[in-house]
């Protein structure tokens, strides 16, 4: 099979799998409602915890981050796909966790699934940054957690990956999906910015 059309069947399963939104499913059997117009309006952990409860936040984004991790595992042990391939499995689910196939193209923002594609690629990094930065958040900053914790951890990650001796396809591919995350969040991302260090409540 052709090197490009290999990507392109890669990066296609990788959206059709990541546009299954969990947020949506799981607050939809408990509260017979959309996720999408409660709370923040976003389809993601954070305001599935707020709405349907703790432990279906938490199984949200796992289930969100599982999505790419799990067909990128399949993809490098079962299929022996290259490090391109791989990494267009994980940016074809965090778009299609953003923009929906199934859902009309309404979904999350994409950080659980960026999480699960970097679990993969540079697990150290992502490891170390899930004990650093909720420590630093709940020590020192000790607001607007839900804010902080998923971009400091995102942001520890792909910076700690430079410095670690990855292919530099990796580093490529690490940026790559940290920016089209950037991408999707460029509306919300100045109101974070704005609120993070003021003192107003705001919705995550």
């Amino acid at each position: 099979m052709h090197t490009y059309l290999i990507h392109l069947v890669c990066f296609l399963a990788g959206y059709l799998t990541g546009s299954i939104l969990f947020s949506y499913i799981f607050t939809k059997i408990v509260t017979g409602k959309d996720i999408r117009t409660l709370g923040n309006n976003n389809a993601g952990a954070a305001n599935t915890f707020k709405n349907a409860g703790l432990v279906w936040g938490i199984l949200a984004g796992l289930f969100d981050g599982l999505k790419a991790y799990i067909p990128i595992l399949i993809g490098h042990y079962w299929l022996n796909l290259s490090s391109v391939s791989l990494g267009l499995i994980g940016i074809g689910a965090i778009i299609g966790h953003c923009r929906p196939v199934y859902f009309r193209f309404k979904g999350g923002r994409g950080a659980a699934t960026l999480m699960g594609m970097y679990l993969f690629f540079i697990p150290y990094e992502l490891m170390v940054s899930f004990v650093v930065v909720p420590v630093i958040v709940y020590t020192i900053i000790k607001k607007h957690i839900f804010a902080w914790i998923p971009g400091g951890i995102i942001g520890l990650s792909a910076i700690a990956s430079l410095f670690f001796n990855h292919g530099i396809e990796v580093k490529i591919i690490v940026w790559v999906a940290a920016l089209i995350v950037l991408f999707f969040n460029r509306d919300y991302i100045p109101k974070i910015i704005s609120k993070l260090f003021s003192r107003k409540k705001i919705e995550i």
